[in-house]
C-alpha cells in the first residue's frame, strides 16, 4: 500500500484539503492504477486509514441541495513529515516492483532540487552494489560438475544483469539532467507539480 499511501497523501497536500471522489478521479486521471497499483477502493481506505493515524485530519461536510455529505481531508504536520519520509524511500530505495518509484518520479516536483538530488545518488550507490552483487553471481555461477545449477538459470542471471545495469544508466542519465537544470521543484517554483496549491488535475 505504499505507493497508494504516498500518492494520497500527496494529493491531499497539494489540495491543502480534498476529499476522496477528487483525490480518486485525479489518481485515475493519471493512470496510476496502471503504474502504481492504485485502485479506487484502496484509495478510500488509505484516507481513512490516515485518518485513523493521525495523519490527515478530518472534516464531516453536511449535505446540500447541490450535493450528498462528503468527509474532507486535510493533511497534518505528522503527514507532511510522512509524506517526506515516503517520497525518501520512493526516491532512494531500489524495489522489484516499480510502484514507489513510478510514484516518486510523478511527485519528485515537489521537493527541492537538491533533496532530490541526494536522494537519487543514494539509490545509484545501491544500485552500484547491486550491480556488483549481480556480476558476483555471474562469476561464481557453477553449471557443470557438484551442486551445478540447471543449465536455464543463466537466463535469470542474464536478467538481473541487464535489468541491473539498465535502471543503473538510466538513473546516471537522470541524475545528470537534473544536474543541469532539466525541470522544476518546490523551491524555485512555488507551483511546481505537487506544492502545496498547484494544480494537480490534467490539462
Amino acid at each position: 500500500m505504499s505507493a497508494t499511501r504516498l500518492l494520497v497523501l500527496a494529493f491531499v497536500r497539494a489540495h491543502r484539503r480534498a476529499h476522496g471522489y477528487l483525490v480518486g478521479q485525479e489518481l485515475m486521471a493519471w493512470d496510476a492504477d496502471k503504474w502504481a497499483n492504485t485502485k479506487t477502493g484502496s484509495i478510500y481506505h488509505a484516507l481513512r486509514q490516515l485518518g485513523k493515524e493521525g495523519l490527515l485530519e478530518e472534516f464531516e461536510v453536511p449535505a446540500t441541495e447541490a450535493a450528498p455529505a462528503r468527509t474532507d481531508y486535510a493533511i497534518t504536520d505528522a503527514g507532511d513529515a510522512e509524506f517526506y519520509r515516503l517520497m525518501e524511500k520512493a526516491l532512494t530505495v531500489p524495489e522489484m516492483r516499480p510502484d514507489m518509484l513510478c510514484a516518486g518520479l510523478v511527485l519528485m516536483s515537489a521537493l527541492p532540487r537538491a533533496t532530490v538530488l541526494k536522494h537519487l545518488r543514494v539509490r545509484l550507490d545501491k544500485l552500484a552494489a547491486q550491480r556488483a552483487d549481480v556480476e558476483h553471481a555471474n562469476s561464481t555461477a557453477r553449471f557443470v560438475g557438484d551442486r551445478a545449477l540447471p543449465p536455464h538459470v543463466e537466463a535469470l542471471l542474464s536478467f538481473w544483469t541487464s535489468n541491473t545495469a539498465c535502471n543503473y544508466d538510466w538513473l546516471a542519465e537522470l541524475i545528470g539532467k537534473i544536474e543541469g537544470g532539466a525541470y522544476a521543484f518546490a523551491d524555485e517554483d512555488e507551483n511546481a507539480f505537487g506544492s502545496p496549491s498547484a494544480p494537480m488535475v490534467l490539462p
